[in-house]
């Protein structure tokens, strides 16, 4: 069940307040609801609870309940005063039992908003509380010490945002029964805020995400302590790790990688994908790297990314169109698949023999103007008269994208000179503007 509210809408598009509800009743599909979700926009979280309320009751109840919140049934409240009236609390509670009589299989929930209000926000405590001995997956923008999550027998899954004042998290968020974790943090990432004595143990976990706010901007990192009295953080069971724009420090990174990780991903600057391969397992089974501004970096040596592991599968994506690496100077031989943005250097060769275990190669020309097109197609008009035979490549499937210019019909059949190259491609991809052609 989805309930939605959007403050930009115009009153009168019905937009403003969306709920599938009633359509749920009308066709008695009450008992096959799993999940209810919450979605809202600043300012109508008491808009949204009011008018929920119009759609669960009827005429002479509606009366009743809205006698307890009158001051809420406002669409442009946008109060920051976390307060709640007694005779309002009743009233949500009230609205909360209403809900779960009438939906009684939910197993998941989620709410998503920048500032849902205190009220909206209380609605979803109860939930919460009302359906602990049955949740199975929790989502929230928000934290709450009075949430049951800790005693939550069949909670399996959640995904929650810190804050920079959620010291206690870990007495709330880690019951026995997780196994994925998803942590959104809005700040820099410490892991002081899960410990209680001095270590933790996320005892049956086996998923873990760590994502950091990227519209914040990366923090300065500064150690709240001294390496000394860091804490000890314990992932027995930990088999997936994913990170993403994670602002680590050499010691996080020394943290998570005592766990038996088998999959590793990670998205964001180089600097700390070096830190994470530096102390990765042996266990790792497959590596996936998204490297995000790789041009305000040194060029790569071909001790990046190097790992000690028996590696089966590989991915590299360089999605910064503009990079510095130079593939002359590298070798990356664990990567099996690998997408790169090229925005000058056209040495094709080089790139290819630096990914000698790559099978799968996507090449993105992010050429700026017709020079750079011009060198291209010189460089692969050389290949042709100078080609002695195939490279020791293991490619077999080949991908080409012009993302910004459109280039000529003849540049893209000189593309073809890379098969003699590359033995055991068939045909080459080639995408102008999503766009694909074969060659």
């Amino acid at each position: 069940m989805i309930i939605s509210g959007n403050p930009e809408a115009p009153i009168s598009s019905g937009a403003l307040f969306e709920t599938n509800l009633d359509l749920i009743q009308q066709n008695n599909l009450t008992h096959i609801v799993k999940k209810i979700e919450f979605l809202c926009d600043d300012g109508v979280g008491n808009f949204l609870l009011c008018k929920l309320i119009r759609v669960l009751y009827e005429d002479e109840e509606y009366g009743a309940v809205m006698a307890g919140i009158e001051d809420l049934d406002n669409s442009d409240s946008e109060s920051e005063d976390d307060y709640v009236m007694p005779e309002t609390r009743d009233a949500i509670r009230d609205v909360a039992s209403k809900l779960t009589h009438i939906l009684p299989n939910v197993d998941k929930l989620h709410i998503e908003g920048s500032y849902p209000g205190p009220a909206l926000l209380m609605l979803y405590y109860e939930l919460c509380h009302k359906l602990n001995h049955q949740l199975f997956y929790i989502n929230t923008d928000t934290h709450n010490a009075s949430l049951p999550y800790s005693t939550a027998p069949k909670l399996k899954r959640m995904c929650v945002t810190l804050e920079d004042n959620d010291k206690d998290i870990h007495k709330c968020i880690i019951p026995p029964s997780l196994t994925k974790l998803n942590l959104y943090f809005g700040d820099d990432f410490e892991w002081v805020a899960f410990v209680a004595y001095n270590w933790a143990a996320f005892t049956n976990i086996t998923y873990l995400k760590i994502e950091f706010d990227k519209r914040q901007g990366s923090p300065i990192i500064k150690p709240k302590l001294p390496v000394y009295k860091k804490p000890k953080i314990l992932f027995p069971c930990l088999t997936r790790l994913a990170i993403r724009h994670a602002p680590f420090t050499k010691y996080n990174c020394r943290a998570l990688m005592q766990s038996p990780i088998q999959i590793l991903e990670y998205t964001g600057p180089v600097s700390i994908a070096n830190h994470l391969c530096t102390y990765a397992p042996s266990s790792i089974k497959v590596l996936r790297v998204e490297i995000e501004e790789a041009h305000k970096h040194r060029s790569t040596n071909d001790d990046t990314f190097r790992l000690e592991s028996n590696i089966t599968c590989a991915y590299l994506d360089l999605r910064a169109q503009k990079t510095n690496i130079d593939m002359a100077r590298t070798y990356w031989p664990q990567f099996t698949h690998v997408r790169l943005g090229i925005s000058r250097n056209h040495n094709i060769g080089a790139t290819v023999q630096a990914l000698p275990n790559a099978v799968f190669l996507h090449l993105v020309f992010a050429l700026d103007d017709k020079s750079e097109y011009g060198k291209l197609k010189q460089a692969l008009k050389k290949m042709k008269q100078e080609c002695d035979g195939p490279w020791a490549s293991k490619v077999q499937k080949l991908m080409i994208e012009f993302p910004s210019r459109k280039p000529q019909s003849s540049l893209i059949r000189s593309l073809s000179v890379l098969k003699q190259y590359l033995p055991l491609v068939d045909e080459i991809e080639v995408y102008v503007h999503k766009k694909g052609v074969f060659v």
